[in-house]
């Protein structure tokens, strides 16, 4: 904060000094602080503003805006070792947001390496901790992340109680633990908490105090949270204002004010697809009719899992269940199939008052749905020789006349969640083309290509910005993830043994190995070997 009264008092600084107390006032979390602040930087160091309008983007949950403003501003601090790393680190964040582990990662162990070769160990350290949580967070990895986190924890520095704490505070949520979690949220009454840390921690006080049975506390607690993050103009608020919502529709309670409901949905279809899914589970939420409800959380907690954000998939997932259930609506064998492999990563929720007893009641049936017909409508072999099957029929992208098709069909396969935007899958495919309305034909024509060669345009849509593999698509690399995921959250010796040599039967080749030169496909590679090493156990 010195540094930033330093600037605000019109002493000169550095331009990595800039950034670095913007930064720190942009996580306090006060709007008028910020925009003075961002305004004298603007007028005196236009390379400090424009990395901190990156920064502010991706604050904002606007990962889009992010990109397109980060990517232009790269060539301009690649010679800039000193506030490289801010960049980076800001891209790596957006990716994340987009679902683009990879990408993500690579950013972030760039932005890593710049922090340490210039010795900035706050900023370093801080990183790391972001490496260690963000992505498996987003896998839903949490009983590594849980043993690793903890390991930092006791040996990190004051200065990232608040982040680790954080963390820990969530997995003890998702691990049955609301009373320890709570706990560990305890700082939030002391004074130094920045205004954005201060929301986020309080969603998951809310959450914590739900499965207490706290519920009137509980919604009081989330739209706390959703104000601050309005106030802040955050996407995020979307996120706690549907779960005060959930409540509310289960225990037929008052309303939050309409006017909270209706600028977290404004700055909700403005973010990146999580937020886009919490404002289709407000609106589901919000619906009359409980047949509507049913369907409309279904939808969102499909969305919540291609946005990355598995926690939220589950709970809207086992709302819908619970309502289709209690209503008899015909969707529930759907629910219960997209329920199965997120049910064992979150035994916590078994505890929850509304909808423990439920849970706990299906768990034969999510078992039998886990074990059952695994048909799809698009299958691809991406380890080894690649092969890509349409309702049990080959196809070979490879002999394509369009290869520009092939390759997008590879980079949406390549996506756990099998989507990207439409600018990202462009700019994949004409790197050195600019993204004018002139130019987007060739991806639309693209997309024709990949629909035609299908066989059936259903299987690829567009939704908002992105493209979209559509229906059940498998591929060996997903699954090798599962069933990762799977043996970290098994406690059972010969049940994990089993899931693991299943896995080392689909890690044993090349990941695309026709896709040698692509550099995407390499990104993905890399983290394939990762993947693959802790398979084999090397």
């Amino acid at each position: 904060m010195i540094l930033a009264v330093r600037a605000l008092q019109n002493i000169p600084v550095n331009t990595a000094e800039r950034v670095e107390a913007g930064i720190r006032i942009i996580r306090s979390g006060d709007e008028n602080e910020v925009r003075a602040y961002l305004q004298k930087t603007r007028e005196e160091d236009s390379v400090a503003w424009s990395i901190l309008d990156v920064t502010m983007a991706v604050t904002r949950s606007a990962p889009h805006e992010a990109l397109r403003k980060g990517v232009r501003l790269l060539p301009r601090v690649s010679d800039r070792p000193d506030v490289a790393g801010f960049l980076f680190h800001a891209l790596s964040v957006a990716h994340t947001k987009l679902g683009d582990l990879s990408t993500a990662e690579n950013y972030g162990l760039r932005a890593l390496e710049a922090f340490e070769r210039l010795g900035n160990r706050e900023y370093a350290a801080r990183l790391k901790i972001g490496l260690l949580t963000s992505q498996r967070f987003s896998r839903a990895e949490y009983e590594s992340l849980y043993r690793d986190i903890r390991g930092v924890a006791s040996s990190a520095g004051p200065e990232h109680r608040y982040d680790l704490d954080y963390i820990l505070a969530v997995l003890e949520v998702i691990r049955g633990k609301p009373e320890v979690a709570i706990r560990r949220l305890s700082f939030l009454e002391e004074p130094g908490v920045g205004k954005l840390h201060y929301c986020r921690c309080m969603e998951i006080r809310g959450l914590a105090t739900r499965l207490l049975g706290r519920m009137g506390e509980a919604v009081d607690i989330y739209l706390e949270s959703a104000q601050g993050y309005i106030d802040f103009g955050n996407a995020y608020a979307a996120f706690p204002c549907a779960k005060a919502l959930e409540i509310i529709r289960l225990k037929s309670s008052e309303p939050p004010p309409r006017k909270l409901v209706a600028k977290s949905l404004t700055l909700a279809r403005k973010g990146s697809w999580g937020e886009r899914a919490a404002a289709h589970e407000i609106e589901a939420l919000m619906a009359e009719d409980e047949g509507k409800v049913v369907e409309g959380l279904f939808e969102a907690g499909k969305s919540y899992y291609r946005g990355y954000q598995p926690m939220e998939a589950f709970i809207a997932g086992l709302t819908s269940a619970f309502l289709a259930w209690r209503s008899d609506h015909p969707v529930f064998p759907k629910v219960l199939k997209f329920l199965a492999p997120l049910a064992p990563l979150h035994p916590g929720f078994r505890q929850d008052p509304i909808l423990g007893r439920f849970l706990i009641s299906i768990e034969q049936l999510l078992r039998e749905s886990t074990e059952g017909n695994h048909e799809c409508g698009l299958k691809a072999h991406l380890v080894g020789d690649m092969r890509v099957f349409v309702s049990d029929q080959e196809i070979f992208p490879a002999s394509w006349r369009s290869q520009k098709a092939a390759r997008a069909l590879v980079y949406l396969l390549l996506s756990s969640k099998h989507r990207m935007s439409q600018d990202h899958l462009f700019y994949l495919l004409w790197p050195k083309a600019r993204y004018t309305a002139r130019t987007r034909e060739w991806l639309y024509k693209t997309m024709y290509m990949i629909r035609k060669n299908l066989g059936n345009p259903g299987l690829l849509v567009k939704k908002h910005d992105f493209y979209q593999l559509e229906g059940d698509v498998w591929t060996d690399l997903g699954e090798l993830e599962n069933l990762m995921l799977r043996a970290d959250a098994t406690q059972d010796t010969a049940e994990r043994n089993e899931i693991l040599s299943r896995a080392r039967e689909l890690a044993r080749g090349e990941l695309l190995p026709e896709f040698s030169y692509d550099s995407y496909v390499d990104e993905h590679r890399q983290y394939y070997e990762r993947l693959r090493k802790k398979v084999f156990g090397e």
